[in-house]
């Protein structure tokens, strides 16, 4: 694959540069969307790698990995993701990385099957979405917010690509930047960073396929899972407005399809 691919490597090498640049230049602390999907995997183990090649003295930024389930993925999916996790969270502290991993969840009073039976909201639809405000973005503002008061300020990285929808070229191109960040629009004292913006899908599977997790396992399965079920994941929501993506959730769509006319979890790869 690296024949295809020459110019790969350097790219890689690059955006792991810039991330220890920044560790090293910026005392903010960091947040990282995690979904377990392609995009956000390779994002994490970018941040893995990148706090691995500071000095062990030097790894005192603290590093949040945020993860949301909102409790209507497929078993399997589920479990994939919570072991990804914990051997996250074991690496992190055997190694000192100063890396949690947090997995957060809608409390029960807002669960997707307390709305639906309990509440009577009608099913997610194209024009009241209003799952992905409940399920992704309510969590991860709760978490966010009550870090805020302890760190003033925060950068979140998220694995959104350009290349993967014509809207998410533009809504990525439209955000002013300053040092390569740009401010929350939601949240004032978040900056993201979006690292792998400018890789293509091939690049993506180029890296992932080539470089074991830093916190062990290789991605084969989940290649395998893309290409059986040909879609994208949605690791944290937090913006209202970002284009949708994935189906993370299809196959209850084709077990449920009168719950499922639409995606609930849409948001950022």
């Amino acid at each position: 694959m690296s024949e295809l691919f020459p110019a790969a490597p350097s790219r890689f090498q690059e955006i792991g540069e810039s991330l220890r640049e920044l560790y090293l230049a910026d005392p903010r602390p960091w947040l990282v969307g995690f979904s377990g999907g392609k995009d956000s995997t390779m994002l994490a183990s970018l941040i893995f790698d990148a706090v691995l090649s500071v000095p062990a003295e030097a790894r005192q930024k603290e590093i949040a990995i945020l993860c949301t389930d909102t409790r209507v993925e497929i078993p399997a999916i589920v479990e994939m993701i919570e072991a990804g996790l914990g051997r996250m969270r074991k690496f992190s502290q055997d190694n000192g990385l100063n890396i949690e991993v947090q997995l957060l969840r809608p409390p029960a009073e807002e669960s997707f099957w307390v709305n639906i039976i309990g509440r009577g909201y009608p099913p997610p639809n194209r024009t009241f979405r209003w799952c992905t405000q409940r399920l992704k973005i309510d969590p991860v503002n709760r978490f966010v917010e009550q870090r805020m008061g302890q760190w003033g300020e925060a950068i979140l990285h998220l694995g959104a690509r350009r290349a993967e929808s014509a809207s998410r070229a533009q809504t990525l191109g439209e955000r002013p930047t300053r040092n390569g960040l740009t401010r929350h629009p939601d949240l004032p004292r978040v900056w993201v960073s979006n690292p792998i913006q400018f890789l293509s899908t091939e690049e993506v599977w180029a890296y992932l396929l080539q470089h074991p997790n830093p916190w062990g396992g290789d991605n084969r399965a989940l290649f395998k899972l893309y290409s059986q079920a040909g879609g994208g994941e949605c690791p944290i929501q937090i913006v209202t407005s970002t284009p949708a993506c994935g189906n993370w959730n299809s196959a209850w769509r084709r077990i449920l399809p009168p719950l499922f006319p639409v995606k609930c979890a849409d948001g950022p790869n």
